[in-house]
């Protein structure tokens, strides 16, 4: 790229993070270098000075932020989160009124997903749906998607759509009345007021899934602290379950209470003093009872620790009595094994994730333990001993993507920039090399491919700086 070009890059780039908190992928710069270069030209302006002209909120910076965008969602995503609202949460909003509000929601599977549940049900429910793409939301307005929206997470919720839409081999229609009980608007949650928002009730559950992975942690707390002074008390905050694991007290504001249903995880909001006080117990009783709660909860699961240790220790005596033939290791599930370790990261049992690990035996599965070792330890904040297991996992399989990309975020954590680019390319070239069945799927959770090359460029742009 030339040094002029270079230049331009890191001046829109400035201005993209502070405006919006997104980090430009280097797979964007072409495009963008584009986009510049024929907007400067019908206003007679070079690309730099057209640049320096770019305000927020307008519709040339507007325009801009429409292409950087990434928009990677389907209909009822991560389908166990849908399973909780439907079997715990809604139920106790029938003959009610429920509110939502998703505050990042793309271009509109999710609200449209929530709305069929929430009607099929018969609750009477207002959605709120605020982006910060204007394309993203004039998708939703518009209610046509392809049929890749329709994906095998989630699969047993799309019933719920056909009494809303025309569904063909090629793409899903919605009918505009169903589309216009959604309340769209645009919404920055980096410089957005909350006082600007289009509504001033606050909300039964907010919905932020998918958007923190591109956040700074700074950022992350200020987008929290600012969409939780719209949540009721006792309301629901959702993030994506293959975020939770990186969002902990540091990030979360301390009147939110981290709690699960399985593998569901959410944040509860405290008390509000004047609801307190009206039953006669102050804010702070009520937390404690609150932390008591969750006291007694990690006792059970300290027990459950201890059992499944004695397991582990009998299953190796067992084991060790059969020579620990390898053969005897054919029924390994690497995904379900995958998700028990992602369950207790979440809950912030390292040790009974760790535990887990000891029951993946046979040299045929080396490669799992060590990755799987080394991503509780990155979760754990051991960044040294992460870096050796995924590099391990590596060595013995060189095309094992999940351990080269996680490599490179540790090696990026770790200040070692340029090691951290190899790897998140040669995670690219692996992608691509596979147009579908893409090995090592366990690790995709509820995320397609394109969108993990998309974080390897991401990632790629911030380990160089």
């Amino acid at each position: 790229m030339e040094r002029v070009n270079e230049e331009l890059i890191e001046y829109v780039k400035s201005k993209i993070l502070t405006f919006s908190g997104i980090n430009l992928a280097q797979s964007q710069y072409d495009s963008l270098i584009k986009h510049l270069e024929k907007n400067a030209s019908k206003r007679k302006l070079s690309p730099m000075e057209f640049c320096k002209s770019l305000s927020p909120n307008t519709p040339d910076f507007d325009s801009i932020i429409n292409l950087v965008t990434v928009n990677e969602t389907y209909f009822f995503r991560e389908e166990k989160q849908f399973d909780f609202l439907k079997e715990e949460v809604f139920p106790k909003y029938i003959g009610r009124s429920l509110t939502i509000w998703s505050a990042s929601c793309s271009t509109g599977e999710e609200v449209l997903s929530l709305l069929a549940l929430a009607l099929s049900m018969n609750i009477n429910i207002t959605i709120y749906a605020s982006d910060i793409d204007d394309n993203a939301l004039k998708t939703l307005s518009k209610g046509i998607y392809p049929q890749y929206s329709l994906r095998p997470d989630g699969k047993k919720y799309h019933s719920l759509l056909q009494p809303y839409s025309k569904i063909t081999p090629t793409e899903i229609t919605f009918k505009k009345d169903f589309i216009n009980r959604i309340h769209s608007f645009k919404f920055n949650l980096i410089q957005g007021q909350i006082s600007s928002l289009p509504f001033y009730e606050n909300v039964d559950i907010i919905f932020m899934r998918n958007v923190f992975i591109y956040f700074d942690k700074e950022t992350r707390k200020l987008v929290c602290s600012k969409v939780t002074q719209r949540l009721k008390n006792d309301g629901l905050l959702f993030f994506s379950m293959n975020e939770i694991g990186s969002i902990d007290n540091s990030i979360i504001p301390n009147y939110l209470c981290k709690l699960n249903k399985g593998c569901v995880y959410y944040f509860v909001k405290g008390i509000s003093k004047d609801k307190s006080n009206s039953k006669g117990r102050s804010i702070e009783e009520r937390l404690e009872e609150k932390k008591n709660q969750i006291k007694n909860k990690k006792l059970k699961e300290e027990v459950e620790k201890v059992k499944l240790h004695k397991y582990i220790e009998e299953k190796d005596l067992s084991r060790a009595a059969n020579n620990s033939n390898p053969s005897n290791s054919g029924d390994f599930d690497a995904k379900k094994t995958y998700e028990s370790i992602c369950q207790e990261i979440n809950r912030g049992n390292f040790d009974k994730a760790r535990e887990i690990v000891t029951s993946i035996n046979g040299s045929q599965y080396k490669k799992y333990s060590f990755f799987m070792q080394g991503y509780i330890e990155y979760h754990a904040d051991n960044r040294g001993d992460a870096e050796t297991l995924f590099s391990s996992a590596v060595s013995i399989s060189p095309d094992f993507w999940p351990a080269i990309f996680y490599h490179g975020i540790v090696l990026r954590d770790m200040g070692k920039n340029q090691k951290a680019l190899e790897c998140f390319s040669k995670c690219k070239d692996i992608i691509s090399s596979y147009p579908s069945n893409l090995p090592y799927d366990f690790a995709l959770d509820s995320f397609s491919p394109s969108y993990i090359y998309s974080l390897c460029e991401t990632f790629s742009n911030l380990g160089g700086h």
